[in-house]
């Protein structure tokens, strides 16, 4: 009898401890959900003379990568006189806090081109530590937006376009 009592109580450790296994299991499943990296963000002005963007999504290890781009609509021939009046380098690109610092950093461009469908465009792209974008230094909800500049030098003419803010807590 006492041989089958130990027995039984055996079983109902390894029953307890299987059922806290489980238990565990499925909280360390949500912990590693909750911590996976923040889905990707886009926020788009959709404008009638111009469509501005600003992406920002987390390619893990507290890393951002931070895309603006922009298509100026106009005409393909006006594009490339742009473009060919500036010796191909007529935009440039930031990231702004949208309540407190102001700039946070330049975007470097890796692409401008002309077309009919899509006028002048470019896209600018950085990968940026977490801490780049924590613009409110800890707070919940940092408040940020990006800044595209044209230059066209064959009027003399320096234009800005605004993306839409993007508020997340980095």
């Amino acid at each position: 009898m006492i041989n089958r009592a130990i027995g039984l109580r055996g079983r109902a450790r390894h029953a307890l401890l299987r059922a806290f296994a489980i238990v565990m299991a499925s909280a360390f499943a949500v912990v590693l959900l909750a911590a996976q990296p923040a889905a990707a963000e886009q926020r788009c002005t959709g404008a009638a003379t111009s469509n501005v963007c600003l992406t920002i999504d987390s390619v893990g290890s507290g890393i951002y990568r931070v895309t603006i781009g922009i298509d100026f609509y106009m005409s393909k021939l006006e594009a490339d006189g742009i473009i060919n009046a500036t010796n191909g380098a007529p935009f440039s690109a930031s990231v702004f806090a949208d309540d407190t610092t102001g700039w946070l950093f330049s975007v470097p461009v890796v692409t401008i081109g002309s077309s009919d469908e899509f006028g002048l465009g470019a896209d600018f792209v950085i990968t940026v530590p977490r801490v780049w974008l924590d613009e409110d230094l800890g707070t919940q909800v940092d408040e940020v937006f990006g800044r595209i500049r044209l230059n066209d030098t064959r009027m003399g003419l320096i234009r800005s376009f605004n993306t839409p803010q993007i508020a997340q807590a980095f």
